[in-house]
């Protein structure tokens, strides 16, 4: 995959963000992430729908499998990039706001 809207592999930068993450499951088992729910620092929760996932992998990252999405959605009324992060061992989302 090498890189994805100027992030290198080995180094994720942007803003992190902890999210609840919606899926569709495929009939192999492959998660298809649909739309996610954060919370903004001033507390608001939003809702982020029809996530298109323009790539994903599975990797090892310092040891710990996770699986990434490279994916783009409406966000707050503009069309943003981004990274969501699965870690299947926590059962947790992490997304990634590159630039933020």
């Amino acid at each position: 995959m090498g890189e994805f809207l100027g992030i290198q592999d080995t180094e994720i930068k942007g803003y992190y963000r902890k999210v609840a993450v919606g899926c569709w499951f495929t009939a192999t088992g492959r998660a298809i992430p649909k739309m996610l729910r954060y919370e903004d620092e001033e507390g608001l929760r939003h809702v982020v729908e029809h996530i298109q996932v323009l790539e994903d992998d599975q990797r090892q990252c310092t040891g710990i499998l996770i699986r990434r999405y490279d994916c783009r959605a409406l966000i707050n009324g503009a069309w943003r990039e981004f990274v969501l992060l699965y870690h299947p061992g926590e059962n947790i989302w992490d997304m990634i706001l590159p630039g933020s």
